[in-house]
């Protein structure tokens, strides 16, 4: 998607959720407005959406807390890895942010990562194990520039303003349906109601198909940001690995581990530090390296990764099932890039994204 695209996407969804919201509340005052007289129609307006505000403020602040109870993590401090926090004071410097996030390692063999917190000044970067033993320190790089980009962006807190629309729609569609079925004095309030839940959900599903769909422009955006700081080439191989499952093609050479890093079947830094407190697991990944190097590779990676870009492009069922999702297809993002590259010549740079 190119960027002028992808402002306008995000833009005309904004426009589209908060019209949406202005729309209900009118009519929601115009039923009100002859009995009860606009004052009392926009107090009640007012007082959903405080509710509505107070559900969505109270998941904003425990989020934090609950991503960290609920999940293998710990803090990486700054004498850790002092590869991954150069990186990260880089690529905040590009950002223009503040305040440095925080960086987590969790423990979990998929290859992923993702920025929680609720502001710029108060956020966190996850990194999994998986991810630190799939992909090269080139790759690693824009896969953080990635969660950078989020908090540049203020996607954390954009995201949550946006998920408080589907509820708030929800309560919007109830009180409207409610009031006008007493206005007509139905006798079967009952099945009344049961017609203005199902009108409140079907109105709440689709306001939530478009916070999806804004979540998915966000990650194009924070994409364009990664490509953008590192490399769009390093980002789309990046994104081939964890998308398709082929964490071997880890071309990069690190200083300690070398090529063997991409056979450990758990991170290799946390095999070291269990190493220090039982020899035996040390020699057991030891030897489960080398059998694995003898092994080879099972897949034609190459081919493999090719074959699941050609399906998602040509299959109806993978762009309707990312109707459902958060993200965008991994070829959607993966050909953006190669977009981002033609923007980048012409002088885009990340400090303007």
């Amino acid at each position: 998607m190119a960027l002028g695209k992808l402002k306008a996407a995000m833009f005309l969804t904004f426009v589209v959720l908060f019209g949406t919201v202005l729309a209900l509340s009118g009519v929601l005052v115009w039923i009100l407005a002859p009995g009860l007289y606009a004052v009392s129609a926009i107090a009640l307006v007012l007082f959903l959406l405080g509710l509505t505000i107070a559900m969505t403020l109270l998941q904003w602040l425990i989020a934090p807390w609950m991503i960290k109870a609920f999940t293998n993590m710990r803090e990486i401090q700054q004498n850790e890895y002092p590869w991954l926090h150069e990186m990260l004071d880089e690529l905040c410097k590009k950002a223009k942010l503040k305040k440095k996030p925080r960086l987590h390692i969790v423990n979990d063999s998929t290859p992923n990562a993702f920025a929680f917190g609720r502001t710029r000044s108060s956020s966190f970067i996850a990194l999994h194990t998986g991810l630190l033993e799939s992909l090269n320190k080139d790759e690693i790089k824009s896969v953080l520039a990635h969660e950078v980009g989020h908090i540049k962006h203020n996607d954390i807190v954009l995201i949550t303003i946006a998920s408080m629309i589907p509820i708030f729609v929800y309560y919007l569609i109830i009180a409207i349906g409610s009031i006008a079925s007493r206005s007509r004095n139905d006798d079967d309030n009952g099945i009344s109601f049961i017609f203005i839940w199902i009108g409140a959900y079907i109105a709440q599903f689709f306001t939530y198909l478009l916070v999806l769909y804004l979540s998915r422009v966000r990650e194009f955006y924070a994409d364009a940001f990664a490509g953008a700081a590192t490399s769009p080439r390093h980002m789309r191989t990046a994104l081939a690995k964890i998308a398709y499952g082929f964490p071997h093609l880890s071309s990069g050479r690190l200083k300690k581990y070398g090529k063997t890093r991409a056979f450990y079947i758990a991170d290799p830094y946390a095999a070291e530090a269990l190493a220090d407190r039982d020899k035996q697991l040390k020699g057991e990944l030891e030897e489960s390296v080398k059998k694995r190097q003898k092994e080879g590779r099972h897949l034609d990676a190459g081919k493999e990764i090719e074959s699941a870009m050609e399906w998602e492009r040509t299959r109806t069922a993978a762009k309707f099932t990312q109707i459902f999702s958060t993200h965008p297809l991994a070829y959607r993002r993966i050909d953006a890039l190669f977009e981002l590259e033609n923007d980048i010549k012409k002088g885009v740079k990340a400090e303007d994204l």
